[in-house]
């Protein structure tokens, strides 16, 4: 058992033993992983509802789609099981106002991978998560962690609300880039983290190069940033080689590495191409591990602040600080998970 850890059952064990019937809310990708995985462990649901603008004359896994208060009327009590992902704030108050009358559980299925998050896979991995654990430079670090390792396991939707803060507060109390520094964005999607990054500076920097490999979004990022002064984007993907890898072009969180698509790779070494970058942020829908790792002497070295993705896999939570910690020791290691579930946008600032 984890020295930190709260939650003594997983979600799939609560589900399974659960004498309430289970309403799935949400009806996309998500929810068929989370069926499947229903469907392994012998979990069996009672309906489907979704948000009231997709409640419509459908099916989905052979159950009519409805509003919430269907099931209300029809149950006493029942369990909601999210299976969907959001950060739109209508959306992540309308969980809690649900929360408020039924119990809300959020079974977690990793964006990248299979392993799911229970007894064996907590067991397997408890070293290497304890001794993670230590590595963190706050006690809200240590909270959030604690928090997020519990949320997966557990499942319980008000762990995840206690772990939450604005992403704000992780630039001004943690990760404050210097003006006149030099951003790079690995996973630069439209240019969002772009657009944050130049309210940080100010507008004061000295270069940005963004990489992002989906085509269609490479399109759109240079739309919104391309005519930026020492501007550089990258139409790659950023990996641990390179030269090509094979990559899903879906424009959004399912693109990932291991597609049909050829596409150009370039690790960071390459990618900052003698730029000596103050602030690497790293969303790499899954490489993180793989980019931190074949860039060990560059990060030794020049210590750039860091911003990483954390979720993608169940792995990332642990083995991201164990690596950057052996890579550079003198790095201070906080964590953070700001609004959005389940727990994506869990995210290791480093500086």
């Amino acid at each position: 058992m984890l020295s930190f850890s709260s939650e003594p059952v997983s979600v799939w064990e609560k589900l399974k033993k659960t004498t309430e019937p289970i309403i799935m809310y949400g009806t996309g990708n998500g929810a068929d992983k989370v069926l499947d995985v229903f469907s392994e462990k012998g979990i069996a649901i009672n309906g489907v509802t979704a948000s009231n603008g997709f409640v419509r004359e459908r099916t989905f896994r052979g159950f009519p789609v409805k509003p919430l208060s269907y099931f209300e009327e029809l149950y006493k009590s029942f369990t909601v099981v999210i299976s969907f992902g959001s950060s739109r704030p209508e959306v992540l108050e309308n969980i809690r106002e649900i929360s408020k009358k039924h119990r809300v559980l959020v079974p977690v299925v990793p964006v990248i991978g299979t392993e799911i998050f229970d007894e064996d896979y907590l067991q397997k991995n408890e070293r290497d998560i304890e001794k993670a654990y230590t590595l963190l430079a706050d006690d809200f670090s240590k909270k959030v962690y604690g928090g997020y390792i519990d949320f997966l396991f557990g499942g319980e939707f008000n762990i995840l609300e206690s772990i939450t803060t604005p992403e704000s507060e992780a630039y001004e109390s943690i990760l404050k880039p210097q003006k006149g520094g030099a951003f790079v964005d690995i996973g630069a999607y439209r240019g969002d983290t772009v657009e944050k990054y130049l309210t940080l500076c100010d507008g004061d920097y000295s270069f940005i190069v963004a990489a992002e490999p989906d085509k269609k979004t490479f399109k759109k990022l240079m739309e919104n940033c391309g005519k930026l002064p020492n501007f550089k984007g990258v139409n790659a993907a950023v990996t641990d080689i390179d030269g090509e890898v094979y990559f899903s072009h879906d424009g959004g969180r399912q693109s990932a590495i291991g597609g049909d698509v050829k596409t150009d790779s370039v690790t960071l070494t390459s990618l900052c191409n003698g730029i000596i970058p103050d602030y690497i942020k790293i969303d790499a829908e899954g490489c993180e591990l793989q980019i931190i790792e074949s860039s060990g002497e560059f990060l030794r070295k020049y210590k750039p602040l860091l911003n990483v993705a954390a979720y993608h896999k169940n792995e990332d939570i642990f083995k991201l600080p164990l690596l950057l910690d052996c890579i550079n020791g003198d790095y201070k290691i906080y964590l953070r998970h700001h609004p959005y579930v389940p727990a994506w946008d869990t995210i290791y600032y480093c500086v």
